[in-house]
């Protein structure tokens, strides 16, 4: 783990890094329930609303993969975590939610609540620029850095399971409309 700041941070990151992990994979079994209507979906739909929701899990592992990497130094490390969340919102601009927040998915209409906008497109962009900001914490020794990182982290996951349940809700809806 990098230097002696972030030591007492162990346990927390191998207890989401686990956490991450399982939720991703079981992202799969969600995908399960009704993959006829995933497949039936824009493809446009599928990677601004599905998709990001297992780069979330994916992103909450590997920063506390990065965390436990032995003898990584705080310099490496905040670089690597700088990178992540520039990748992250780069994600984010290229799936392009907010153009289909506003302007719906294929020939569909909008239909997305305020609450879908704060946790698919508000909520994520904010995680990823806090994880620059705890990154630039890091680099620089400040206080804020690793209980910013912690938030972050954590952040995603809670975003994760969010929209992982609002698909559950959705595709049970869907399955039940078929019937």
């Amino acid at each position: 783990m990098a230097e002696s700041a972030l030591q007492h941070w162990h346990e927390f990151y191998f207890l989401l890094g686990t956490s991450a992990a399982a939720l991703t994979g079981l992202m799969g079994v969600v995908i399960s329930i009704n993959p006829d209507t995933i497949a039936e979906r824009p493809t446009s739909g599928v990677r601004a609303f599905v998709t990001p929701t297992m780069v979330f899990f994916t992103t909450a592992f590997i920063v506390s993969a990065l965390l436990l990497v032995p003898d990584l130094s705080l310099r490496s490390l905040a670089v690597l975590l700088a990178l992540t969340g520039i990748a992250g919102v780069a994600y984010l601009v290229w799936v392009r939610g907010h153009h289909y927040y506003v302007h719906g998915v294929g020939d569909q209409p909008p239909s997305l609540d305020y609450e879908d906008w704060v946790f698919f497109i508000g909520l994520p962009f904010l995680s990823y620029l806090l994880l620059v900001a705890a990154a630039v914490g890091i680099w620089l020794h400040a206080r804020f850095g690793p209980p910013t990182l912690a938030f972050t982290t954590l952040l995603l996951i809670v975003v994760g399971i969010h929209n992982a349940w609002d698909l559950v809700i959705w595709l049970a809806q869907q399955k039940r409309r078929a019937s």
